[in-house]
């Protein structure tokens, strides 16, 4: 029997996401150590359409302090180790007490 049930999930807009990814903070609580973030994709980046040479692609998981998982976000990392494209991560999946937020799926050409 598990200790907790599965989470709520939520399909919400990419703008959503976002807001909350940015409400709570998750980059900047990465970046001072507060979480961690683990690569789990990498590949160099062939098209310079995203943003410039030597970028690499990577999709990461962030974990809390207790090792729960709290999101999935993609980004372009500049050789530099700065963060290519807009800017900041993409999240993809965000976990938010017990409800996990989705992006919903960019609608289909007929």
């Amino acid at each position: 029997m598990r200790a907790h049930s599965d989470p709520q999930v939520q399909v919400v807009s990419e703008a959503e996401i976002r807001r909350l990814f940015n409400t709570l903070r998750y980059w900047e609580r990465v970046q001072n150590g507060e979480l961690r973030a683990e690569v789990i994709r990498e590949s160099h980046v062939t098209s310079l359409t995203h943003t410039e040479h030597c970028s690499m692609s990577q999709t990461l998981r962030y974990y809390g302090h207790d090792g729960t998982k709290i999101a999935i976000v993609h980004q372009y990392r500049r050789r530099d180790g700065t963060i290519g494209a807009s800017g900041h991560p993409d999240p993809k999946w965000l976990r938010v007490g017990d409800i996990v937020y989705v992006p919903q799926p960019p609608a289909s050409s007929p």
